[in-house]
This record gives C-alpha cells, sequence and structure tokens, in this order.
C-alpha cells in the first residue's frame, strides 16, 4: 500500500479512542498492518495482540529490531488504552482488547477495501472449500471475477497461494482484499472457519452473502461441546445490511436456527432436497439424480423454475455443494441457463473427491479426498459406492494432538461403507503413530477386514497395487496438502503426485507390453 503519514495514523487512532499527543511523529511513513513478527518489514506497524496460543507482546523488541515504525501492544486494563511508552524511539501504544478491534482496525487502516467487493462467507463443518472453489470457477466464468480465501489457499484459482490457516490473521485478511480490489475482483469467495469467528478475526458484518453448509463433529478439542461450535459458526449470519443468508435446509442445525430466525425471510435462500426446502420462499432443490461413471445427471428444482443439471462431479453431497452454489448464482441474477451451461464444464477440486484411473489400462479407481471427520469420510465413502461396481478400499488415519473421540468413529463409517481398511498414518504431530491407529482400532467390530500400514506412502501404493478392475480406492484425510505433519515437522508428502506416478507407471507398463517391450 502507499506509505502513511504522521497525520492519518493520529486520525485513525483517535477513531478507536486513542489521542495521541500533538508532538507525536513518525520517523518515517507507514507500510503495511501486521500482527506476525516474523513477517514484519521496515516501516510497518506491529500490533501486539494477546492470541489464543501465542502472546505477540513478547515479540515486540524482536519487531522493533526489524524497523517496526510503531506498535499497537493490546492491553487488559482498559485504564492503560491509549498510554505511550518509547522503546528505541519507537512508540509502543496500549491498546485495550486489541485482539477484538484488530479486524475493525485492519479495515479503518486499508480504507475498508472490502466494500468494493460482493463478499460471500461460506462456513460449515465439510463443504466449505469444494463451494468457494466452484463459485470461483463459474462466477469467473461468468465475467464476475471472483477471488478465493481458504484452505487451498488465495487469490484467484489459477494461481492461488497457500496460507498458513483457512482463515489468515485480520491484517493478512484485509491486506488480501486490498490485494484483490487492486486487480479488480468484483467477487470473493471465502471460507469461514469457526475459530475464526470465535477470534474476531473476521466478522459476520462484512459479508454479503453468508453460506452455511452443514455441522458435524469436529474441533470438540477447542471449542469443547458441539453447542459452543455451532454457536461460533452462527456468528456468521448477521440479520444485518441486506445480509442473504443460504442454508442447508437438510442440516439438523439449521433447523434449530430457522425456530428462531427473524420473521422477515425476504433474505433468506434454503437448499437441499426436503419439504422444508421446498416449502421455502426462496429455494434451490433436486430431483430425479442419476450417478454414473462420468458424474451425476439431476434435475435443478427452485422456486424460480426447473432445468437439467449435468455435472461431473462425484457423489450426493457434490449435489449439496452445487445446490449452494447455484443458490448464491441465483442470488447474484445469473440465469438458470446460464447456470447449467457452466456446471457443465466446472472441473474436480484439488483433492476433493478427484478421481485417478489408468488410461491404457483396466485398473482401480483412486479417489484423493480430504475427508478427516467420520461425517466426512461417511460421505465420501457413500459417493465412492455409487460409482463403484467392484470393492471399496480406503487409506485413512486421525490427526495426533486432535479430538480423540472422532478417531473410533473413523474407524466404524470405514468399516459400514468400504469392504477393505487400511489403517495408516494421517499428521500424527506428536503422538506415536501406533497410539492413534490403536484408538481408530477400538471403534472396529471384529468382522472387520483390515490391515495397518503405518507408512502411509506405503499404505497408498500397496492398496492401488492389490485393487482390480472395477475396485475404487479411496484415500481419505490428505487431499491438497503436499505434506505429512512427524512430530512438529512438515514432511514432503504429495498424495496426489504419488497417485499420479502409479498410473504413470501402470501406463507405461501397459505400452512397453502392448509392444514387446520395445519401447
Amino acid at each position: 500500500m502507499s506509505k502513511l503519514s504522521t497525520q492519518f495514523i493520529i486520525q485513525l487512532l483517535n477513531g478507536f479512542s486513542v489521542e495521541l499527543p500533538d508532538s507525536f511523529t513518525l520517523s518515517t511513513p507507514l507500510k503495511e498492518l501486521t500482527n506476525d513478527s516474523r513477517h514484519l518489514q521496515l516501516g510497518d506497524v506491529f500490533c501486539a495482540v494477546i492470541g489464543h496460543a501465542v502472546d505477540g507482546r513478547k515479540y515486540i523488541e524482536s519487531a522493533i529490531n526489524k524497523g517496526a515504525n510503531l506498535v499497537l501492544a493490546e492491553c487488559l486494563d482498559e485504564v492503560q488504552h491509549g498510554n505511550i511508552v518509547y522503546h528505541q524511539d519507537i512508540a509502543v501504544v496500549s491498546f485495550y482488547q486489541l485482539n477484538q478491534t484488530l479486524f475493525k482496525l485492519s479495515s479503518a487502516y486499508y480504507q475498508t477495501p472490502q466494500e468494493k467487493m460482493t463478499m460471500i462467507g461460506i462456513t460449515g463443518t465439510n463443504g466449505k472449500t469444494s463451494t468457494s472453489q466452484l463459485l470461483g470457477q463459474i462466477l469467473t466464468n461468468c465475467q464476475k471475477p471472483c477471488a478465493i480465501i481458504g484452505t487451498n489457499g488465495a487469490g484467484m484459482l489459477d494461481n492461488l497461494q497457500p496460507l498458513e490457516n483457512t482463515t489468515p490473521s485480520a491484517t493478512d485478511l484485509v491486506q488480501l482484499f486490498n490485494q484483490f480490489t487492486k486487480q479488480k475482483t468484483t467477487h470473493l469467495a471465502m471460507e469461514v472457519s469457526s475459530h475464526a469467528l470465535e477470534q474476531r478475526r473476521i466478522d459476520g458484518s462484512v459479508f454479503d452473502i453468508a453460506v452455511f453448509t452443514n455441522l458435524s463433529r469436529d474441533h470438540l478439542d477447542y471449542h469443547g461441546s458441539m453447542a459452543d461450535y455451532a454457536a461460533a459458526k452462527r456468528q456468521l449470519f448477521t440479520h444485518q445490511n441486506e445480509q442473504v443468508s443460504v442454508l442447508n435446509g437438510d442440516d439438523q442445525q439449521v433447523n434449530t436456527w430457522l425456530t428462531t430466525w427473524p420473521d422477515d425471510k425476504s433474505n433468506l435462500w434454503l437448499y437441499g432436497r426436503g419439504d422444508v426446502v421446498r416449502n421455502a420462499e426462496q429455494f434451490v432443490s433436486c430431483s430425479h439424480v442419476s450417478h454414473h461413471s462420468q458424474g451425476v445427471h439431476f434435475t435443478l428444482n427452485t422456486h424460480l423454475g426447473d432445468i437439467k443439471i449435468n455435472s461431473p462431479l462425484l457423489g450426493d453431497f457434490n449435489i449439496d455443494n452445487l445446490l449452494a452454489v447455484i443458490a448464491v448464482l441465483l442470488v447474484e441474477d445469473i440465469s438458470l441457463e446460464k447456470i447449467a451451461q457452466k456446471i457443465m464444464a466446472v472441473k474436480a477440486i484439488a483433492g476433493r473427491m478427484e478421481s485417478f484411473s489408468s488410461q491404457k489400462s483396466v485398473a482401480a479407481t483412486a479417489v484423493v479426498d480430504y475427508a478427516h471427520t467420520p461425517d466426512a469420510l461417511e460421505k465420501a465413502l457413500q459417493a465412492c459406492r455409487q460409482h463403484c461396481d467392484g470393492n471399496l478400499y480406503v487409506v485413512f488415519g486421525c490427526g495426533g494432538d486432535r479430538d480423540k473421540g472422532k478417531r473410533a468413529l473413523m474407524a466404524q463409517a470405514a468399516e459400514k461403507y468400504a469392504d477393505y481398511l487400511v489403517i495408516t498414518n494421517d499428521n500424527p504431530r506428536t503422538e506415536i503413530p501406533m497410539s492413534i491407529i490403536e484408538d481408530i482400532i477400538k471403534g472396529l467390530t471384529s468382522q472387520a477386514q483390515y490391515e495397518v500400514v503405518v507408512d502411509r506412502e506405503q499404505a497408498v501404493l500397496a492398496t492401488l497395487n492389490k485393487a482390480r478392475g472395477n475396485d475404487v480406492v479411496l484415500l481419505a484425510g490428505k487431499g491438497h496438502e503436499d505434506y505429512i505433519i512427524l512430530g512438529k515437522d512438515k514432511i514432503d508428502y504429495n498424495e496426489r503426485q504419488i497417485v499420479m506416478n502409479f498410473f504413470k507407471q501402470v501406463d507405461d507398463n501397459t505400452l512397453s507390453k502392448l509392444s514387446g517391450g520395445n519401447l
């Protein structure tokens, strides 16, 4: 951004009840606002917030040594708000509840760039990434350039830059908004995590359209209970400033919310397949669903009319994702005819029910998916079963240092829907891998057909080699990720690439046999 003057920062902080003295000056103009001292550059403002896991005040001296031109330091006593001390001639201003105020402060600092775009926020346990990226594809193809922020990165779909968190910090987030507006982006589809809402990294009021996909068990190590988890998600929906709510009417949590929803439902859209959805004033539903090897067909039913849809995506839950996307597209005044046309051309999201197969031989189909919750694994297996004429294999594990209660539930979902289970690593972190695997095995019955292969790559390759022509192998948990976390280290591991290499070798071997080995 352009360099900012002393007068600007005085006026900005005055709006947050920080009165700087008339004698206050900056040695050089300010540049970016950041709450991460590791990313700080000469001339930046360092916001030392008291975070959930880290107290940024410990890094004030480091930030100043790196060239911070001003420090805002969170204080616990409201009386201290606005106090100034100097370290190495750099002002350190006490700021009460800075962490909770940081998004609003960042917005003011960058002059509310989000107001120049149509902001679409998507929350829920599963489906956020697919929904956001499908919106990115289709809106952009409808001449409405749409950026993405989420699990797979930030930016336009053809140039996503990796992120440390699904929802970045407040300062990083608004910097991204500012960057997108400069690139003439008209729309933003953003995954909004429950952590970000709870930690005030983002405020629901910035979203013009708020989407809820579903709620199932996850993150209880952080939220403590399903009620608190749901309450965190609920913060996305404000009922203010003409915000449009797009809700999955088939979800139990949504039906609970609807009992206390405001009487004015003119900005409420429901999607799904049940009677609750079809009885809504504004709805998106489907009928006559047919699965085939290349995707699905269905009839789209809406309050605006019906139309046939052909989609290359696999599984019922991708139909649910499409229904959410279609609701947003209709809110944005895109016609049913154009929607049907654009859906035919969508591409599978990297690592989200992404299928791979041999081009030259009859071999099993591999499906790479990010499913790492019981509900997501169940849905992924159900989707694979719909496209599987042979045996269904699943390779999966559970993350270490996370909710241990879901491990047995993952096992139960796997045993219920798959024919063969291969239990392996999935980001064991600081836990002993076999300890995690033993927790998973406790959820299995004595009839379960399973084996344990701790090394994940070996598990994947052994299973692909074992499976045959009409079989499907679901590789669950890693999806788009290109690493596996062992201890506190991220080790290079790209499951999608491993699978692509496997099938390339299968095809090369097939060609060699067909040519008598004379390639």
